[in-house]
């Protein structure tokens, strides 16, 4: 506020009831209000030491000298008007809201300021009404003695011409210190009223009422009526606030428990057999319709934990990763699924669970599966893929001969560059059904492996030599390198031929114009001395840390380098060949910096003598799965 406006207000509003003091005692309290207001404001606005905030304490600290002529002055707020030692100054509406803040941050009615006060208890003073800690305290750790905040110091009296008036009393600190005890007009007794803060503070809740009702009555009848009124009261008080917040705790519970009653009720109409496990997940009973689907008996069973018996042919397990009662935290919402992949997604594909209009579980539609169907026609769509690629691959290769011979015979060099492209596409169109005929081939189980000894330096050879045309004809340096003394490895020697192809094939899509291949056939050291490494490092562009993982997936392609074609299973193709033959297909690559793939396969130790020796021996009886057991097949 501007000094000019400040003085303006003061004078306009204050000492309406004090026609005792002079207009000189008027200036002097009107500098103090405005260096203390300003006081306020600045230090919650600035550093101790900053100019504006020395400023305002220096022009504080002299004017209070100035008006404490007796050593120190009251402030008091009685009924929203500011008194100055006693007499009516501000107006509610009048009066500073950074002087109204400090009375009730204080919760006081008086303010004494001594006359010795310093710039450190009054910027002590000042910076309390910021801190979230008791003020009081604030004030005791500051060693703040001249001013003092109180519950009141001035009593209201009957003047003699009938107005009402104000005159100094003692009255009850509200933090510490006695205030207006000695100063201007002390002296005045307190009639007897509610106890101090210090007496109540150790005292628990029916010894405060207790003190309470002996301040306002000597009869110790009345004091036990009105202790025991006041604690009903409050009994009743406490009751009802309770009472309603464990109504919505009450309906909260309810909501839940009726959620989870609907839901087990859901899931247990969708079947007949019930299983009992521990917190384990072992298995502790097993009613008749649940022995009858797992084709076991509950002795055969008991003990056991129950993902470890699913297993079994056509079954699919679904259990809560947490299966034990937990109260202290939340638990893990994930679910395990155990059993055929493809019968599990069937069954889920199925199943429709029905919400109300809050998202609450209330049902379940279903569409009944049967497994043996599911197997026909997994069955029908293995055979069709494996006849169409056949009968496709028939008439390709016709064509790519005749084609071929058309081109031998002379044709023109226009002719020759079509009859180059005809080529090359049937060649690809080759390839992609090579790759169907695989991936079907695994996917049904029927991919059949011969794994004898055989020498890995030679698979390269003629793994490079098959892939050397395509490679020059993009002008890409295709290198070999083979350890010397390589033991042999326990492989097929067709499909881990067709492993280093597909691998070698990759490169040189990916791989631009005039780059690098190299091929290396090294023995694996120490810990993987069980293993033969073939590598095939190119200098394409790269391959993501977060994409590695996905070229590995079917028909999945990276889009990195130039454009190329195909259908997207080659590398899941040749990782899981390297996989069934007992090796592992592993990738390092960094953007910018071509890649590197590794197939690992199984040196030989003579694992063909051994099976050959188990397939000579009499097979015993294969036991029936629980599923043929209970159709009787």
């Amino acid at each position: 506020m501007e000094a000019g406006f400040f003085s303006a207000f003061l004078y306009n509003y204050g000492f309406k009831g004090a026609s005792a003091v002079n207009e000189e005692t008027k200036i002097l309290w009107i500098d103090f209000l405005k260096g203390l207001t300003r006081s306020l404001v600045q230090v919650n606005l600035y550093k101790s030491d900053h100019p504006q905030v020395v400023e305002a304490m220096d022009q504080t600290l002299s004017a209070l000298a100035s008006v404490a002529a007796a050593g120190e002055i009251n402030l008091t707020l009685d009924g929203g008007k500011l008194l100055a030692d006693g007499a009516e100054f501000l107006p509610a509406d009048k009066v500073p809201n950074s002087i109204k803040n400090v009375f009730a941050r204080f919760q006081a009615q008086t303010v004494t300021f001594k006359s010795s006060v310093t710039r450190e208890e009054l910027l002590a003073f000042c910076g309390a009404q910021a801190l979230r800690t008791d003020p009081y305290e604030h004030l005791k750790e500051k060693g703040v003695s001249g001013i003092i905040p109180a519950k009141s110091v001035y009593a209201k009296v009957e003047a003699g011409d009938g107005k009402a008036a104000i005159k100094p009393g003692a009255g009850t600190q509200a933090g510490g210190g006695a205030g207006g005890a000695d100063g201007a007009g002390g002296g005045a007794a307190a009639s007897p009223g509610a106890p101090a803060a210090e007496e109540l503070e150790p005292a628990d809740f029916p010894r405060s009422l207790s003190l309470i009702a002996a301040r306002l009555t000597p009869a110790a009848a009345e004091q036990k009526r009105i202790v025991d009124a006041l604690m009903k009261k409050f009994l009743h008080e406490v009751d009802e606030r309770v009472n309603k917040a464990l109504e919505e705790t009450k309906k909260e519970k309810r909501r839940i428990e009726n959620d989870i009653s609907r839901t087990e009720a859901v899931v247990s109409s969708l079947a007949e057999g019930v299983v009992v496990v521990d917190a384990e997940g072992k298995i502790l009973m097993m009613n008749p319709q649940a022995e009858a689907l797992s084709g076991k008996r509950l002795g055969e069973l008991a003990g056991k934990k129950l993902l470890d018996v699913a297993a079994l042919e056509n079954q699919v397990l679904s259990l809560a990763s947490e299966i034990k009662s937990e109260n202290q935290k939340d638990i893990d919402k994930n679910v395990a699924t155990a059993g055929n992949k493809g019968l599990a997604e069937t069954i889920k594909k199925s199943t429709a669970i029905v919400q109300n209009q809050d998202g609450r579980i209330v049902g379940a539609v279903s569409i009944p599966t049967d497994a043996a169907r599911l197997k026909e026609i997994d069955k029908l769509q293995t055979d069709f893929v494996a006849n169409m690629t056949h009968e496709l691959r028939s008439p390709l290769t016709s064509i790519k001969a005749a084609l071929d011979m058309m081109r031998k015979e002379g044709a023109s060099p226009e002719s020759k560059s079509v009859l180059n492209t005809a080529i090359r596409n049937a060649e690809r169109l080759n390839s992609i059904i090579t790759d169907i005929l695989d991936f079907s081939k695994l996917q049904s189980g029927k991919l059949v492996f011969r794994q004898t000894r055989t020498d890995p330096a030679a698979i390269a050879r003629e793994a490079a030599d098959s892939m050397k045309a395509w490679a020059q004809s993009k002008g890409i340096t295709l290198d070999l390198r083979a350890e010397p003394e390589l033991p042999a490895v326990y492989a097929d020697p067709g499909r881990t031929t067709q492993v280093l192809i597909n691998l070698l094939s990759n490169a040189i899509k990916f791989t631009p114009n005039r780059g690098r291949i190299e091929i290396s056939v090294d023995a694996g050291k120490e810990a993987l001395s069980g293993h033969v490494f073939f590598s095939v490092k190119d200098s394409g562009p790269g391959i993501k840390k977060e994409d590695q993982e996905k070229i590995f997936e079917k028909f999945v392609q990276i889009a990195s380098g130039e454009k190329v074609g195909g259908t997207g299973l080659g590398l899941a193709i040749t990782k899981a060949m390297t996989v069934l033959q007992g090796g592992k297909l592993t990738l390092d690559s960094e953007p910018g910096k071509g890649a590197t793939f590794r197939a690992a396969m199984p040196v030989y130790r003579g694992q063909g003598e051994a099976q050959d020796a188990a397939e000579a021996a009499p097979a015993p009886e294969p036991e029936k799965s629980w599923w043929r057991k209970l159709l009787g097949i």
